[in-house]
């Protein structure tokens, strides 16, 4: 279950249906209990959050009918508790509840919109696209009559229906939603966002596997800015973007670029993976062999030989991808003068039974 996900749709329907406010003699009893009930789901105690608000929505069926919209917010607070506790089949039947309330509703579309955003977020979070595919469309459809723009709402929509054409390899389809989403996150002034970072990262993989380079650094270039100053580069997708776009730029020959972002690789995939894991190896490679396309053999040799120790260590001195290591390493001494050295590694390589470069 991705939390954030829920809570940024859950969010999204309760700012949307809180807008009104009923004048009834009740209201103030039920929001005191609402109230306990949000803050038991932020303390974590959601058997205690889930009866406060079961016990709202008994209270604001009696007051003013199953059918008010304000049931709905109820509705959609008890589905977020139970969608945060995995409870997939309570929270689907609140969120139903909810919808047709609201599709019987007058002037309730961004309330719809935001609902069908929640359910199709459980559906995605329980693997069936299938079923969260038509919610999001039925969303966008309602977004784009709305005469008073839900950028919030439009864009969450976006992104996600775009998460499940890319998830499918249905790329030609995810590219223009995650480009609008980017425009309406723009709008809201969340250019440097993480919800525009998620967007981007996509779309920089997108460009990428279609080895269009300049688009794909653009995007990896934008979301590494943004990392940088929440933290995120030092996780693993935010090494993974620097590795990209500095693989990227020392493809192009813009050595001098791409070696901090390989660096930076590096550093990152030590930390989090330790100093022997096979992952380092390959940042390592990915570092070596920038080095060896600008001609700084000795700053190369170092790296390839942690490579070699690490690849033996690992997978054993006769397995395919260390041979090729060795073979490799062997050109470094002879390019810097050490025949000796150069000669031994070979003959390593040749009792392998590897053919040389």
């Amino acid at each position: 279950m991705n939390r954030n996900k829920i809570m940024l749709a859950v969010i999204f329907t309760l700012i949307a249906l809180l807008g009104a406010t009923s004048t009834h003699a009740q209201a103030p009893e039920w929001s005191k209990v609402n109230a306990a009930a949000n803050a038991a789901r932020d303390r974590g105690e959601y058997a205690q959050a889930q009866a406060l608000y079961n016990q709202v929505i008994a209270m604001q069926t009696s007051a003013i009918g199953a059918s008010n919209p304000q049931v709905a917010v109820s509705l959609n607070n008890l589905a977020g508790a139970h969608h945060e506790q995995s409870m997939n089949t309570q929270a689907e039947q609140s969120y139903k509840r909810a919808l047709a309330i609201l599709e019987k509703a007058q002037n309730q579309s961004v309330s719809l919109g935001r609902t069908l955003n929640n359910l199709a977020s459980l559906y995605q979070d329980m693997g069936a696209d299938a079923k969260a595919e038509p919610m999001y469309l039925r969303a966008m459809g309602i977004w784009k009559n709305l005469a008073k723009k839900d950028n919030a709402g439009e864009a969450f929509s976006a992104v996600s229906l775009a998460g499940i054409y890319h998830s499918h390899n249905q790329d030609d389809a995810a590219e223009p939603l995650y480009l609008r989403a980017l425009t309406l996150w723009n709008v809201e002034g969340k250019t440097n966002s993480d919800l525009a970072a998620d967007a981007l990262i996509h779309l920089a993989g997108i460009y990428h596997f279609r080895s269009d380079n300049d688009s794909a650094a653009s995007m990896y270039a934008r979301v590494i800015a943004i990392w940088q100053k929440t933290g995120e580069i030092e996780k693993q997708e935010g090494i993974a973007a620097q590795a990209a776009l500095g693989e990227i730029y020392r493809s192009e020959g813009k050595y001098e670029l791409a070696e901090p972002l390989l660096e930076g690789a590096l550093k990152g995939t030590e930390k989090l993976a330790g100093s022997d894991d096979l992952q380092v190896a390959a940042s390592l490679n990915n570092l070596a062999v920038l080095y060896y396309c600008e001609g700084n053999y000795q700053a190369a040799e170092p790296l390839y030989r942690r490579v070699l120790d690490i690849r033996q260590k690992n997978l054993g001195a006769d397995n395919p991808t260390v041979l090729q290591t060795v073979e490799i390493y062997a050109t470094l001494p002879r390019h810097e003068g050490k025949s000796v050295d150069a000669a031994k590694l070979e003959a390593q390589a040749a009792r392998a039974g590897v053919a040389h470069l």
